[in-house]
């Protein structure tokens, strides 16, 4: 039994980019609407447990999209439906409202408001055609004002008396309804000046990920797929080691502009590493990099659980290791899948004090296994927004009796990454990493079928028109170009294009990638070809 055990939590935050390059307006409203509901949130319940120290990762493309709101004013489909007079709204517009009002989990987010579930339920009893037609003015103008007032996090519901106010209105007004978008501005201005806040305070630890979150060993070489057991490949091998470096250079660029300094720590996009792309973020300055505890149990050629995920030897995870590169030698930790996916995919199932407890007790269980003489680290790693949909209160219980615990609990101290390492950098040594992913340890959700593959190829055609072209234009236009090019290279594009993953928007994300490569062309100067006008999804 060891007599502390140190427990990483890490919360991973990230938008891809919904903004249309032709338009400038973002054709989803999610990054608006997390930022509202989680970021700040997620920020600003730490600062009430000075005990509790923990690592986030913000997204670059995360931040910029922040930025563009806050600074820019920027727009999105949502919200210029909502910034609309109902008297004025089309029959479409009323459709994507009532649509983009209810995405959230109706039990926890819908069901306390009786004045919000009244619309809901009627909405229920006509179907959306009928609503579209027969819904008073009064009734969508209310709905303008829940469908954002909602997804106010549970600090502003309880605290802010302006939001507490609104929430007790029966009806609203068009002043109502400005005020609520003015209110989600400034909960949006205060998400990096928080995190930034608690960095200053050494309390949490800020880390980055590559700009525009592509899987950086398919930007290196897409042929790497082959070793994690995909068959099928693209027509045309993508190989641009150059981009992964940029990715991430443009990364810490925007961190340093935004926090100060060089990150010590970098997520790999999808937790997806290779020692190629290890190699480049050890080129850049970082300390260390997190991925997934399968990629250990595949470099180490043999399983670290038994029978009911119970590890055999938890001191081999628990361990931070030395990677040997090129550029010299990267920290690497690995995360602990079991407890990451309890938060994840499980615990909102349950009674979120029951759920804290049941994470503890089994931190404690891990404690009094481990072997003495050494110091130990648990990561938790997991994305730290979409999880909290499910739980009662966006997981305001749970993540409160957690920090609570975690602060009270003899034999536990929660700490960043940062701080385990300065305690014991003594750590054994890898010679090689096995390439993959936190998803069966295989690149196949972004390559390997029809449609992921026809996206590479796309991909690699305007790569090439790029590259063939970069004589012909001036600095400024390429890296206008290649910035286009960056964003279609980003892994939610292909996650989307995988048959597994099936929602309603899909034929936006694959618009939007489209879009990408089709202004590339215009950026050259030069004529789209036909292929980048065909849907690489048919849905």
């Amino acid at each position: 039994m060891v007599s502390t055990l140190y427990v990483a939590l890490v919360w991973h935050h990230h938008q891809p980019t919904y903004k249309d390059p032709k338009t400038g307006k973002y054709l989803l409203p999610w990054t608006r609407m997390h930022a509202v509901k989680d970021y700040f949130y997620m920020a600003n319940l730490l600062a009430y447990f000075p005990d509790v120290h923990y690592t986030a990762n913000i997204t670059p493309v995360l931040i910029s999209q922040l930025n563009d709101y806050i600074s820019n004013y920027a727009s999105d489909v949502y919200l210029e439906v909502i910034n609309k007079p109902v008297e004025e709204l089309t029959a479409d517009e009323k459709r994507l409202l009532i649509e983009y009002s209810f995405v959230l989990n109706p039990e926890y987010f819908i069901e306390p408001y009786p004045n919000f579930y009244s619309i809901y339920k009627r909405i229920n009893s006509l179907g959306i055609d009928r609503a579209v037609e027969e819904l008073s003015d009064q009734e969508l103008l209310d709905l303008q004002v829940w469908g954002h007032l909602v997804w106010f996090d549970p600090h502003f519901k309880k605290n802010d008396p302006v939001i507490r106010r609104l929430i007790e209105e029966e009806h609203f007004t068009e002043r109502h309804k400005r005020l609520v978008i003015r209110k989600q501005l400034e909960v949006m201005s205060l998400i990096l000046l928080r995190y930034s806040e608690l960095l200053d305070l050494n309390q949490a630890e800020i880390i980055t990920s590559p700009f525009y979150h592509p899987i950086l060993p398919l930007l290196i070489d897409t042929n790497i797929a082959s070793l994690t057991g995909i068959s099928s490949l693209p027509r045309f091998n993508f190989q641009y080691p150059d981009d992964a470096r940029l990715q991430m250079k443009y990364a810490i660029d925007l961190y340093t502009s935004t926090f100060g300094g060089v990150p010590n720590g970098i997520w790999p996009s999808e937790l997806a590493v290779s020692y190629e792309a290890l190699n480049i973020i050890s080129s850049l300055g970082s300390r260390w990099v997190i991925t997934d505890e399968d990629i250990l149990a595949k470099t180490l050629g043999k399983s670290l659980r038994g029978p009911e995920d119970k590890l055999l030897n938890p001191e081999v995870l628990y361990r931070p290791y030395w990677l040997k590169t090129q550029s010299g030698k990267l920290i690497v930790v690995f995360r602990d899948k079991f407890l990451s996916n309890l938060i994840s995919f499980y615990y909102y199932k349950i009674d979120p004090q029951d759920a804290a407890i049941d994470l503890i007790k089994r931190l404690e269980e891990v404690r009094f296994n481990l072997p003495s003489g050494k110091k130990y680290l648990v990561v938790i790693a997991l994305d730290g927004e979409n999880c909290w949909n499910y739980y009662p209160e966006n997981g305001w219980k749970f993540l409160t009796s957690l920090y609570m615990r975690l602060s009270e609990t003899a034999g536990l101290k929660p700490v960043t990454i940062s701080e385990f390492i300065e305690l014991d950098g003594n750590f054994e040594v890898l010679t090689t990493i096995s390439p993959g992913s936190w998803i069966n340890m295989s690149f196949d959700t972004w390559i390997g079928e029809p449609a992921t593959n026809l996206a590479w190829d796309y991909l690699w055609q305007v790569r090439k028109e790029l590259e063939d072209s970069k004589e012909e234009i001036n600095r400024e236009t390429y890296e206008s170009a290649l910035r286009e090019l960056f964003t279609a290279e980003g892994s939610d594009w292909f996650w989307w294009y995988n048959s597994h993953h099936r929602v309603k928007e899909e034929c936006i994300f694959d618009k939007l990638f489209r879009a990408h490569l089709r202004e590339v062309y215009i950026k050259l100067n030069k004529p789209v070809p036909r292929f980048i006008d065909e849907p690489i999804k048919k849905s």
